[in-house]
């Protein structure tokens, strides 16, 4: 089990895996929060991005500010949009 140290110094259990669920997928979201409750090994986060952030303003911009994409695409196979879920095992 890993540990963290929180900023009082006391050391906080770190999950080992981490379900990350579609938000099309509540019932899966529900059925793991019930199943894993009590596992400290395992955390299960509901997926709630929703597209692109940026608003555009309409304006055309003169110079492009930004010097690349930070934000890389994800395999397809990592995609939440195409998978109810994703397991991630940390270190």
């Amino acid at each position: 089990m890993s540990h963290t140290r929180t900023p009082g110094g006391a050391r906080e259990r770190v999950a080992r895996h981490l379900f990350i669920v579609s938000r099309y997928h509540r019932r899966l979201y529900d059925y793991l929060i019930e199943r894993f409750h009590d596992d400290t090994n395992v955390a299960v986060i509901l997926d709630r991005r929703r597209g692109e952030r940026r608003a555009g303003s309409g304006e055309p911009v003169a110079e492009e500010q930004r010097v690349g994409e930070r934000r890389r695409r994800l395999p397809p196979e990592d995609d939440l949009n195409m998978r109810s879920h994703l397991i991630v095992t940390l270190d």
